[in-house]
């Protein structure tokens, strides 16, 4: 979004689409442009945490990882699953 204006706009959009009251549809609008706004990096670390609680193993996780940062709406250069280990672990 170009300026607050637009972002106005939007929230005023999403709460006439789908009934939500103003504050809810700022929450949401808020969500999905951090989640757009997310870096490769803060991906990794995010889908590692999320993927370890739910018992998936490491050497699973990093290729599953690196097929995901291809997919993604605005996809980030390819990693090698040492770069994804090294993000996770510094």
């Amino acid at each position: 979004m170009s300026d607050a204006g637009d972002l106005d706009d939007l929230v005023a959009y999403v709460a006439r689409s789908s009934g939500l009251d103003p504050l809810q549809a700022r929450r949401i609008v808020d969500d999905v442009l951090t989640y757009l706004g997310e870096g490769p990096e803060d991906f990794v670390r995010r889908r590692h945490a999320a993927l370890l609680r739910l018992g998936r193993r490491n050497d699973e996780i990093y290729g599953q990882i690196a097929g995901e940062l291809v997919q993604r709406r605005f996809p980030a250069p390819p990693y090698s699953l040492r770069q994804i280990r090294r993000i996770i672990y510094g």
